[in-house]
């Protein structure tokens, strides 16, 4: 239907029982025993520029931007309040914000698709990962690929073989961050879609199917059911670069 909608075509689909013959004018011929004209409704799910946020500086036809948060500032002080809820207390050197346009409008549309799908909008975490600086320019253009980050995250692919994310900064901060040659250390604050999860074991290459009649496949697994530490994905899309805080 999509691609007749594009090249202005009428198109028929035929079922067991019933006949779809969609035209032009956004109305459908439904024949099962008789015809019937229903009008068809067509949602567009392209994210314009509008969807961006509107704390973002402008991006001058730039795709990825780098933008330092000045200390003190009500955004920088709300990236630091969620790492020292957790206990966290760091030699902080700069935030910055991370403005992909391609990313961001990617997540979007993945996160209102999840809402859709799982019928309820609990779906997002802030989670924290740990890298070198060899993987700051791939990260902030092309987000958090599993083909490199799972090289940053090797050991732990005991619970499947995604990008994985931690619920505690300083475990990310600990484990994963590693220093460059002046000691100073990288971490993102990264926004995730977890969306139903389930427990991740070694091997997996993608989340397992729910049980029950449905088709459906979780959409991330954790270490644990109980008490999660860490949160591992398998598509790109569903977690976006939001801060990058580096220090010491």
């Amino acid at each position: 239907l999509e691609e007749a909608c594009r090249i202005k075509q009428s198109v028929m689909r035929k079922t067991k029982r019933t006949t779809f013959n969609a035209n032009q004018g956004l109305t459908m011929d439904v024949s099962c025993n008789g015809w019937k004209q229903m009008g068809l409704m067509r949602k567009d799910l392209i994210i314009n520029d509008a969807s961006l946020p509107q704390h973002w500086e402008d991006m001058k036809d730039s795709i990825v931007k780098q933008v330092p948060l000045t200390a003190g500032s009500q955004e920088y002080n709300d990236v630091v309040a969620e790492l020292t809820k957790n206990g966290l207390y760091l030699n902080i050197r700069k935030i910055e914000r991370i403005q992909n346009t391609t990313l961001w409008q990617s997540y979007l549309l993945q996160k209102k698709q999840m809402e859709v799908k799982n019928k309820h909008t609990n779906n997002e975490k802030l989670l924290y990962y740990g890298t070198g600086a060899d993987s700051i320019d791939l990260i902030n253009s092309k987000g958090f690929n599993r083909s490199y980050t799972r090289q940053n995250h090797g050991k732990s692919a005991m619970y499947g073989n995604g990008s994985y994310f931690t619920v505690d900064p300083a475990y990310s901060a600990r484990s994963f961050a590693q220093p460059d040659t002046q000691g100073h250390k990288r971490m993102y604050q990264a926004r995730v879609l977890v969306g139903d999860y389930t427990q991740g074991r070694s091997g997996m290459i993608a989340p397992p199917a729910k049980t029950g009649p449905s088709a459906d496949l979780y959409d991330s697994v954790t270490d644990s059911l109980i008490h999660p530490s860490m949160f591992i994905i398998f598509y790109d899309t569903q977690a976006y670069p939001e801060y990058l805080i580096t220090f010491r």
